[in-house]
């Protein structure tokens, strides 16, 4: 067995109070803003027992709230330029373990020491204040030996996190290079120990109680009682039946593979892999379920071909070893990995097809018709399927292809939920202003980090002090904040990408606005079905237009390069080689060559592809990063990659989906939403 051990995560001595180690002033005393979120996370803390999700406890009043929250938004409107900024490690200080490289090992004689090193050796993280040439320098050392240094970028986002208490260990990933004059480097596991967990639903709570269901529940929905359709599906879960649940939007599917999941991993080590059509969907359950459940160590890990850089080495570990428990995954990355995951290490003993309608629409997802047969090569693991849409055929199909035994339907129609349509609204601001005027909360969603920032900054202008932005690059201590607010009602608007969705389940919304159109149908029924979950009247603005999807196919086409764009690319950068290598970023690259479609995204998507079909090489030496052309063996077939696959699904997903949101009435746009689609002459469950 692999030895794993915790380090200490040292510190040097602190700075008299007045001063710090560099001998600047010490920190001054907080802004209002700040003030006032200490406050709130202060009443966080005050609530006994775990906090709950849609069934959180009211907040005590908390005194003079209006005017706190205000100054919290002062700050975060003031601070709101800087949340847009590219920044590749954003949000590295919320992560609980990363992989990444030491740097500096080639200096001061370290190359010696560092070839010493092996897997999964210890290493230990010194916090450095007082470094002269970077104040929040995280040193990585092996006993009394210095190895190098955490990358400053990196360093900067963990600092705080240290500095506020938590603790970091490493241990050593893989040692790389060494002989022909190459130097030798260092890959390593980061991971993190909180003070205490986050939490999906409030700047913090206390630590969850025990690994048991309840707590678990508890971290997932509250302390709410299960729908009769969750526990129907649980209970057949429970007795080890292939199950098909056809459940609306909003009436908890995805619960239903969260807790057995969770709970199996926790009590027998058992493996669950969730199969999602498009890979941003499973990227916004990945990103709720690490916040969700991060308090009970579940090794939460997402397969797609967009993940990039120590993402990618981590999930490359995890496939070579089984050092995972939960798997976010395309069904075109496990046709193109099925080698992989038929390994004894990490064979699943659940998987769970989402959206499982492809199944039947296989003629659009060649992956979705074939997870019958690479369910089967896996050893026949138990399977949930879930939809909201599976009339007559889709039924049969899905039972067929996916050998379900046994099934559950909830026909509940949500008709609370009314469409108001304003598609191709000229002035979008004006009637923002108009419908928005009112007592209801409110969430508005675009399709832009920029947009949503820039349209939250003009609404507050039109409606008054209390609406806020909220996107992935807002830190998380923000995001946590604008939900606590928004949760206890000093706050009415929230200007949002995609990013305020999964696990963020509030009752009381009134209007949910799609300001922009949706990249597809998944995407359009969650956000809208997020309107009126306490069962009281709510709308859903359809405010996009056929402009947007000349937008959106803009921003397709960049992030899913066509095989033209790949072969131009291919061409133009073989060009900028020297030595077979380049070393220009993707920026410099899309600038330089200036292709039509053709952007830093669409390059770093043009590398993936490649790398995966064998044309080009990649990684980081002392000079920085390198991308090597490498002879083609034969013809190489570029759609035979996950990326490439997964883009060219994504295209079609949203062609498909523009012909409805854009030709059909509202009445049809209603009925997707507010109920689920089921076979005629069915029972509503089996035996």
């Amino acid at each position: 067995m692999k030895r794993r051990q915790t380090t200490r995560f040292a510190r040097s001595s602190p700075p008299p109070p007045s001063t710090n180690s560099t001998g600047r002033t010490a920190l001054p005393a907080p802004t209002r803003s700040e003030a006032a979120f200490e406050r709130l996370l202060a009443q966080f803390d005050q609530i006994e027992g775990p906090l709950q999700g849609h069934e959180l406890p009211e907040l005590a009043p908390i005194p003079n709230q209006a005017e706190e929250a205000r100054a919290f938004l002062d700050d975060l409107f003031s601070r709101r330029r800087t949340f847009v900024q590219r920044d590749r490690y954003a949000t590295i200080g919320d992560a609980d373990d990363f992989f990444t490289k030491i740097v500096g090992v080639s200096f001061e004689g370290r190359q010696a020491v560092v070839a010493g090193l092996v897997a999964d050796m210890p290493l230990e993280l010194v916090r450095e204040p007082g470094n002269p040439h970077d104040p929040n320098a995280i040193a990585v050392r092996y006993g009394t030996l210095q190895l190098g240094y955490l990358r400053r970028p990196i360093a900067k986002h963990l600092a705080p996190n240290v500095d506020a208490g938590d603790r970091y260990s490493a241990s050593v990933g893989s040692v790389t290079g060494g002989g022909q004059d190459k130097h030798i480097g260092v890959n390593i596991h980061v991971r993190r120990h909180r003070v205490r967990p986050t939490y999906a639903h409030g700047p913090a709570a206390p630590s969850l109680a025990g690994t048991g269901v309840q707590a678990i529940q508890s971290a997932l929905i509250g302390e709410g009682p299960l729908r009769e359709a969750q526990r129907a599906v649980l209970e057949r879960l429970g007795e080890g039946r292939n199950t098909l649940a056809v459940l609306g939007t909003g009436r908890g599917k995805s619960f239903c593979f969260q807790l057995p999941a969770a709970q199996r991993a926790l009590e027998r080590g058992t493996k669950t892999v969730v199969f999602y059509p498009l890979r941003a969907l499973a990227n916004d359950q990945y990103e709720a379920l690490k916040r969700r459940l991060s308090g009970f160590g579940l090794r939460i890990l997402r397969a797609n071909g967009s993940i990039e850089g120590d993402e990618r080495a981590q999930l490359s570990i995890a496939l070579e070893d089984g050092s995972w428990d939960l798997m976010l995954a395309t069904p075109e990355f496990a046709s193109f990995h099925q080698e992989a995951f038929a390994r004894a290490c990490n064979r699943p003993q659940l998987v769970v097809v989402d959206e499982a309608h492809h199944v039947h629409e296989s003629r659009h997802r060649p992956a979705y018709g074939a997870l019958g047969n690479a369910i089967a090569s896996l050893g026949n693991p138990q399977v949930l399927a879930l939809t909201a849409t599976a009339g007559d055929a889709a039924f049969r199909e899905i039972r067929r292809a996916l050998r379900v035994d046994a099934w559950v339907i909830d026909p509940t129609v949500r008709d609370n939920l009314h469409v108001v349509d304003a598609r191709n609204t000229t002035d979008k601001l004006a009637y923002l202003a108009r419908e928005l005027d009112g007592e209801g909360k409110a969430i508005v969603y675009c399709n832009s980090r920029s947009e949503a920032t820039r349209l939250a900054e003009r609404l507050r202008a039109a409606l008054g002090g209390a609406v806020a932005f909220y996107h992935g690059t807002v830190p998380a201590a923000e995001r946590a904040a604008v939900e606590g607010y928004f949760r206890a009602g000093a706050l009415r608007v929230v200007v949002a990408t995609s990013a305020f969705g999964e696990g963020i389940d509030l009752p009381d919304i009134r209007d949910v606005v799609l300001y922009h159109l949706n990249f597809n149908l998944t995407e359009f029924n969650q956000q809208a079905g997020r309107a009126g979950r306490d069962g009281r009247p709510a709308r859903i603005h359809l405010l996009y237009g056929e402009t947007d999807r000349r937008i959106n196919d803009y921003i397709i086409a960049r992030q899913a390069p066509s095989l033209t764009t790949l072969r131009e690319l291919y061409r133009g950068m073989r060009g900028l080689t020297q030595d077979g290598a380049l070393r220009t970023n993707a920026e410099d690259v899309a600038r330089t060559l200036e292709l039509d479609l053709v952007d830093a995204t669409t390059v770093s998507a043009a590398v993936r592809i490649w790398e995966e079909a064998g044309l080009v090489e990649t990684g980081r030496d002392d000079d920085g990063r390198f991308t090597r052309f490498v002879p083609a063996q034969g013809r190489v077939d570029l759609t035979r990659t996950t990326r490439y696959a997964e883009g060219l699904a994504e295209r079609e997903s949203f062609d498909r989906y523009c012909a409805l949101a854009l030709g059909a009435d509202a009445v049809t746009l209603e009925a997707l939403v507010n109920r689920p689609i089921y076979p005629d002459r069915v029972a509503l469950s089996s035996p």
